[in-house]
């Protein structure tokens, strides 16, 4: 059973591994390894609802939406889908919603879930007006530019409707063989692709779409909506079969898995909807899902072949990663000939060796995972560690307390491309245009050594690059110059700090106000910080102090990259140093009103204890006032205040 700490600690691993699934072009592990600590999570705020974190994943629906870009409210909630993965779990969605409707039998449409990015069209008098994303739920970013070059959406229709229509955008997989050294898989390259500031580089990406949903258009079933969409020449979905009979059901999921491989563009489950539209209402929403529908995920393909070598990687921090390099073989409708093996406790674990023949196992991507030894070799090779970086000649490190090689070589090229992987990314600095590819030519031409140098770049350098036209070049020089606005928070992250994350890093920038406050600061003043440990302290103490970093620190300043962050002015009140918390559904957004707690003081934190002096409440409040009202049958003394109350007292 997880601890609570664990819990916070997957909550973390999971949003980590959310943003590089929606924003990556390679994301970290494969769905069914996210699924797995997916359900763990959910298993865990079950039992535990008091303790659920409400930035989990379980809480949320899709990603955070890119700075700078133009966003879109939409007109009603783009929902995910919870997930279905067994015939029990069928069942039981198949009865809640017989005991929801109160109906003997209950008619259910299936049809393949697209792995691609959902999206939202508006029509206007039958031409199409605007595109968004679906980003999260609420909002999402104007995509309408791009969304015109898929050559199999109409622009115009037969008729002048004024409607909203939601698809899935994807890449063909026979597409998809022309860019796979730039991206992950299909999907990844799709969203990639959509989300490009030049529409010219989305045209050449070839992308599709399907449509699955139309709203405004005059239809009782899903299935005439989908019939309704073709006749106006949407290109839709394969036509849904409807059933009311769970076996059916289940039998028509497994069918659309065993031809999954059949068609050109990826499938990673069967969604399945209640037919009839006018029960979708009855039924309802949970916080972030549809109750109507559910995806029924498919299982990972296994297949078996033989490691002809094992390789070593060197990621950012220096972390040597050994990969296994494989027969190549067809698992999932892709070749496989690469899988990670983390680090040598999990080379001692699967108890492999070079010349073993190895269980493959993948679901839906190309990341594969070796899930165990299958048969020995006759001719097996123990791998061990080099003791030497295999890209620099650096030594090679390892202390007993930590299952990590280290190379010690700050200047190793591989960990100068990964660092600028990670200052570059979407929650640091967001540079677009500065994708992997361009890193690596940038680096390996020698005119990248450091972070800093990346504003030393000029037109003249970049227009020397593969796959680097004037407009491309053009847009990178004004991402770079831009990047300079960012705010403090985002430099902090950007820099790879030791332990220093993306929340971590907005609580430092909060503290300190600047950069040099926070490289002047000591052991004893981190550590008062709330969730800043000794260990971490001393770590970043190190980092920061450090005669290299100091120089570092003194050349972003000479170009220009020296951001502040003015500490909010706090009006003395009687919430000064009093820690609060917000629950429930308020009349304006939580983060303005936590704003003006901040304003007043107050500390604002995530959970209910005994530490907790207010408790905001709102409507539909929920387990957090429950437990508030408990510890106070006790003792007293959590203050519960109303909006008005709150208003009142300030």
């Amino acid at each position: 059973m997880l601890t609570h700490s664990d819990y916070l600690d997957l909550v973390q691993q999971l949003k980590h591994n959310a943003d590089a699934y929606y924003n990556s072009t390679t994301p970290n592990i494969s769905d069914s390894e996210y699924d797995k600590l997916y359900q763990k999570a959910k298993v865990f705020e079950e039992a535990n609802p008091l303790l659920i974190d409400p930035s989990s994943p379980t809480q949320t629906v899709g990603s955070p939406l890119k700075e700078n870009t133009k966003q879109f409210q939409h007109q009603s909630r783009m929902p995910s889908l919870q997930n279905l993965f067994s015939k029990d779990d069928l069942d039981a969605f198949y009865k809640r919603l017989l005991k929801e409707t109160e109906t003997p039998t209950i008619d259910l449409s299936v049809e393949p879930k697209i792995d691609g990015l959902a999206v939202a069209i508006h029509y206007k008098n039958g031409k199409l007006d605007v595109a968004a994303t679906r980003g999260d739920g609420q909002t999402g970013e104007v995509i309408t530019d791009n969304i015109k070059t898929i050559q199999t959406l109409p622009h115009t229709l037969d008729k002048p409707l004024t409607i909203e229509v939601r698809g899935e955008v994807f890449m063909r997989k026979s597409t998809f063989t022309q860019f796979e050294s730039e991206f992950a898989n299909p999907r990844n390259a799709a969203a990639g692709s959509l989300r490009q500031l030049d529409p010219e580089v989305t045209r050449k990406r070839q992308l599709d779409i399907f449509i699955y949903q139309g709203l405004g258009l005059e239809s009782s079933t899903h299935q005439e909506t989908i019939q309704a969409l073709k006749t106006l020449g949407f290109p839709t979905i394969p036509t849904p079969t409807v059933s009311s009979d769970p076996e059916q059901i289940h039998d028509l999921c497994q069918n659309i898995e065993s031809t999954r491989y059949d068609v050109d563009y990826e499938i990673d489950g069967a969604v399945i909807k209640v037919n009839q539209l006018s029960l979708h209402d009855q039924i309802g929403f949970t916080m972030k899902a549809p109750k109507w529908a559910m995806a029924y995920k498919f299982k990972a393909e296994q297949g078996t072949t033989q490691i002809n070598d094992i390789q070593v990687q060197v990621g950012r921090t220096g972390i040597l990663t050994p990969v296994a390099i494989l027969e190549p073989i067809l698992l999932g409708g892709a070749k496989i000939s690469r899988a990670t093996l983390h680090n040598m406790d999990e080379i001692s674990r699967l108890d492999i060796q070079i010349g073993d023949t190895v269980t493959l196992e993948r679901a839906g991507d190309v990341i594969p995972k070796i899930r165990e030894r299958h048969q020995k070799g006759t001719n097996r090779k123990p791998f061990k560690m080099p003791s030497h970086c295999p890209v620099c000649g650096g030594p090679i490190v390892h202390h007993e307390d930590d299952v990590a090689h280290y190379c010690t070589n700050p200047n190793c090229s591989a960990q100068v491309k990964g660092r600028l992987q990670h200052f570059v990314s979407r929650k640091a600095m967001d540079i677009d245009g500065l994708g992997q590819q361009i890193i690596e030519q940038l680096v390996d031409e020698g005119l990248v050594t450091s972070l800093v140098d990346i504003y030393h770049l000029n037109t003249e350098q970049l227009i020397k690059l593969d796959r680097m036209g004037e407009k491309s070049v053009s847009n990178l020089v004004k991402a770079i110059n831009s990047s300079k606005e960012k705010p403090l928070s985002k430099f902090i992250n950007a820099l790879g700090l030791p332990n220093v994350g993306e929340r971590t890093a907005e609580i430092l920038a909060e503290e300190f106000g600047s950069f040099d406050a926070l490289a002047n600061t000591t052991i004893e003043t981190l550590i008062e910080i709330d969730s800043i440990g000794e260990i971490t302290a001393t770590e970043l103490i190190d980092t920061l102090q450090s005669q290299s970093f100091q120089k570092l620190l003194t050349n972003f300043k000479n170009v220009g990259l020296d951001p502040k962050q003015d500490k909010a002015e706090i009006i003395e009140s009687i919430l000064t140093g009093k820690t609060c918390l917000c629950t429930g559904s308020l009349s304006k957004p939580r983060s303005e009103i936590e704003a003006e707690l901040k304003a007043r003081g107050a500390k604002v934190v995530s959970s209910v204890s005994k530490n907790l002096n207010y408790l905001i409440v709102g409507e539909k409040a929920g387990s957090k006032l429950s437990k508030a009202e408990t510890i106070n049958k006790k003792d007293p003394i959590i203050t519960i205040l109303t909006e008005e109350e709150l208003e009142a007292l300030l």
